[in-house]
């Protein structure tokens, strides 16, 4: 997994859609995404996380955007929700990443994974981006453990050997 590049705007640019911020914040760890960049969600992700916790638009984090889609962007995560049968959150997330140039990509669906990076955007998982801030020196050894075993009892399905690998890769993060 690369860094986060910063771009040339010296601020990066992070698009989520929901999984990572609803897996992320029942990890106790959501806060990690605001130590990423500027941080950018569509409207369907919002209203998809409000469906989730009927609190979220009181509770929403304040470095948290909810960024319009233009009518174009609009249009083009409807066909994209007719082809790959997503949720507004992932085409949505999908068109505002490209609109905007976004450094990064979060999504933790892996059929939008692949889409994403067909169209040429950077993108990663929940996991991600607790192994990023493990990397980067935003987690200690502890938190980062913390946050990994708060994934792995998320309503985020890991399987036993990718959770195994992520747990290696922390222990040579902190070596």
């Amino acid at each position: 997994m690369g860094g986060l590049p910063e771009g040339n705007r010296g601020v990066r640019i992070v698009v989520c859609d929901t999984g990572p911020i609803l897996h992320l914040r029942e990890a106790g760890a959501l806060t990690l995404l605001a130590k990423a960049g500027e941080v950018l969600v569509p409207p369907g992700v919002d209203r998809e996380m409000t469906v989730h916790d009927p609190e979220w638009p009181r509770s929403r984090p304040d470095w948290l955007r909810v960024a319009r889609l233009s009518d174009e962007d609009s249009r083009q995560a409807e066909r994209w929700r007719g082809i790959g049968g997503w949720g507004p959150g992932e085409a949505q997330a999908i068109a505002l990443a490209r609109s905007v140039r976004a450094d990064w990509l979060l999504t933790d669906d892996a059929g939008a994974r692949v889409v994403a990076s067909l169209l040429g955007l950077e993108v990663h998982g929940s996991l991600g981006v607790v192994l990023w801030a493990a990397a980067g020196q935003h987690l200690r050894r502890d938190e980062a453990l913390a946050a990994l075993d708060g994934l792995a009892k998320s309503s985020l399905w890991i399987s036993a050997r990718v959770l195994d690998e992520a747990r290696h890769a922390l222990e040579r993060i902190f070596s």
